[in-house]
């Protein structure tokens, strides 16, 4: 099991408090406490983060294995490397933007092609549920599939936007950045044609 195979290996610090005893205001301020060598820290950024990530990489790439493997290797290279990280206000952002660069370099390597954010090599296929942040709790599981068939016909890039933004919350810089992007202008445009094209859908 991949959470034993993390949270059991023998951490270079441990910490004397449990989990419970830590209240973090802010990802600042977990973050920061994690780079000094809080295990706590650790295990609160692997628990609340890994079952969203899992599900942003099968977006990706929608290979079980391939998935766990990558979320293994990047759990624990931030553990023994948290002293040489950078700070970040945004921790989500941070582990989609690591996870994403982690399984296009790993592609590169099995195709022989060059590492970018900007282009998927998969179709990016999500699915929208009742329990999703984009949805509203009042709508009809009728009306959720209709959602979930007219965001199917969107373009590879529609999409991803569109999940980014609604369903992750990104901002408009952020997404510039994990879309490799040239402009927030550029994040708008995409952003105006993904909408317009679901009204004309749904």
């Amino acid at each position: 099991m991949l959470e034993r195979k993390i949270l059991t290996s023998n951490p270079k610090t441990q910490d004397p408090y449990p989990l419970s005893s830590h209240s973090f205001s802010s990802d600042s301020e977990v973050w920061n406490v994690f780079r000094q060598g809080n295990e706590s820290a650790f295990i609160f950024i692997y628990e609340t983060y890994f079952d969203v990530l899992y599900a942003y990489g099968y977006s990706i790439i929608p290979d079980s294995h391939t998935i766990k493997d990558a979320l293994q290797d990047l759990f624990v290279e931030l553990r023994e490397r948290r002293a040489y990280l950078g700070a970040t206000d945004s921790i989500k952002f941070y582990l989609f933007t690591c996870l994403k660069r982690r399984l296009f370099r790993d592609l590169s390597k099995w195709q022989g092609s060059r590492e970018s954010l900007d282009t998927l090599p998969g179709d990016f296929l999500f699915t929208l549920s009742h329990e999703s942040q984009l949805i509203d709790k009042q709508l009809s599981t009728e009306k959720i599939s209709q959602l979930n068939e007219a965001i199917s016909k969107l373009t590879q890039r529609q999409r991803e936007i569109i999940y980014y933004s609604f369903f992750e919350g990104f901002t408009y810089r952020q997404i510039r950045e994990i879309m490799g992007m040239e402009s927030e202008q550029s994040v708008r445009n995409l952003m105006y044609k993904a909408i317009r094209e679901l009204r004309k859908l749904i």
